[in-house]
């Protein structure tokens, strides 16, 4: 009875002991080398890119935190990477949020990037700055590192840094029940190149129609992968914002197969992000 009393109390110390330790997180794996002469999309998970030249950075929906099993959150070494601002993450000299829904953004993680991160600056609406001062305790020390514009609907403003330049365009969010989400697309021109991310923008042509985005001339447009499941969705991809190259984006780990071949199907050419880290050169 004594040594079967001792052996309980022996594990439950073990496993005690186990359980108090820190996770341990792994390291990135080493990224490919930048080609000089073109920009390198690393994909963080949902409609989050990292958008390198080499030698700066634009990171647009990364900073963010396990938001479900449906959608494809950071691993614990990638998260850390990005709030502690650790290679590839510490080119970032902009940082830029859709909208505030979590599966897109983080306010602490944020907080976390721009104070391990001197040189980057958080460019966006009123909505996502009054989260970052409510919900991250040290944001004090980062409001330097703040710069706030707040398009209305269909409206442009620009901003400039570093060789950076980003339109900030007043979009409304899908659905009516989130009509209080402020929702920012942005044209984003970075090493030659200009890149368009809508967040998860109303799929009506009213949203997108005011910008003139044929005009525009895009690179690369992040597609939200229902905008292609049906035919007016295609065809304002195709003609309203008429983009080079279209990824698909937010496609859930769950079916992210079967999903990117259908995306494939309906809409032949298109590109389609599904794994973390995932990397394309352009």
């Amino acid at each position: 009875m004594i040594r079967t009393t001792f052996t309980a109390i022996f594990i439950l110390a073990i496993t005690l002991t186990a359980c108090a330790q820190p996770p341990v997180t792994q390291p990135l794996p080493t990224p490919t080398a930048h080609v000089p002469g073109t920009i390198k999309l690393t994909y963080v998970g949902n409609e989050g890119v990292l958008i390198s030249d080499g030698a700066k950075a634009v990171l647009i929906d990364g900073l963010h935190r396990k938001y479900g099993d449906a959608y494809l959150n950071p691993p614990p070494e990638v998260l850390s990477a990005m709030e502690t601002a650790k290679p590839p993450f510490d080119l970032v000299r902009v940082v830029l949020v859709s909208h505030v829904h979590g599966d897109h953004f983080s306010a602490e993680s944020v907080g976390l990037h721009l104070k391990n991160n001197p040189k980057a600056i958080l460019v966006s609406d009123a909505q996502k700055m009054s989260e970052v001062a409510r919900l991250f305790p040290d944001h004090e020390s980062i409001r330097n590192q703040t710069y706030e514009e707040t398009p209305e609907w269909k409206q442009r403003l620009v901003f400039e840094r570093d060789g950076i330049k980003v339109t900030l365009l007043g979009m409304k969010h899908g659905g009516d029940r989130f009509w209080w989400i402020k929702n920012l697309g942005h044209i984003i021109e970075i090493g030659g190149k200009k890149l368009f991310h809508f967040g998860d923008a109303d799929t009506g042509l009213e949203n997108f129609a005011s910008f003139n985005l044929a005009a525009e001339k895009i690179d690369i447009a992040f597609i939200p992968y229902w905008f292609l499941l049906n035919e007016d969705g295609r065809k304002l991809v195709r003609e309203t914002i008429a983009a080079k190259t279209n990824i698909a984006v937010h496609i859930s780990p769950q079916s992210a197969d079967a999903d990117a071949a259908n995306m494939r199907r309906l809409y032949p050419g298109v590109d389609a992000f599904t794994k973390m880290l995932e990397e394309r050169s352009y």
